[in-house]
């Protein structure tokens, strides 16, 4: 994995949801007019914008799915404004079994997200997980 220092510090954000406070602990790396964009066609999918608002949409992410997601990341890269991390996400909901690499871009400023998107290899099972 890249050792730049915006990889490093999505390698800690991701190792922040671990935590049993994950919600405050993930809060720190956001800047407060962080916005988040999700695609797809579901409830969740939609643009967040401001820290409460992508902290309540983690929230929802985590409750809908049962806390059932997982992300093994595979790989991030970087540089001095972006940082991707490319992960294989699986879950079960409602009898459903997930399983898509998913692709998170993140624009960092001063060290905090300002900015995300997060797209799927199969937007079709993404929507139907979360919906």
């Amino acid at each position: 994995m890249d050792n730049h220092p915006k990889a490093i510090l999505l390698r800690r954000f991701y190792a922040a949801f671990a935590q049993s406070d994950y919600i405050s602990a993930v809060a720190a790396f956001f800047r407060p007019d962080v916005a988040w964009h999700v695609s797809g066609n579901n409830p969740l999918a939609r643009d967040y914008r401001g820290t409460e608002a992508v902290l309540n949409a983690i929230k929802s992410y985590g409750e809908r799915s049962g806390h059932t997601l997982q992300l093994d990341t595979r790989s991030i890269f970087a540089d001095d404004d972006h940082a991707i991390a490319v992960h294989r996400a699986t879950g079960e909901r409602a009898g459903f079994t997930y399983s898509a690499h998913e692709i998170d871009v993140f624009h960092i400023e001063d060290d905090r997200i300002v900015e995300f998107w997060s797209f799927s290899e199969d937007q079709g099972a993404t929507d139907t997980f979360w919906s």
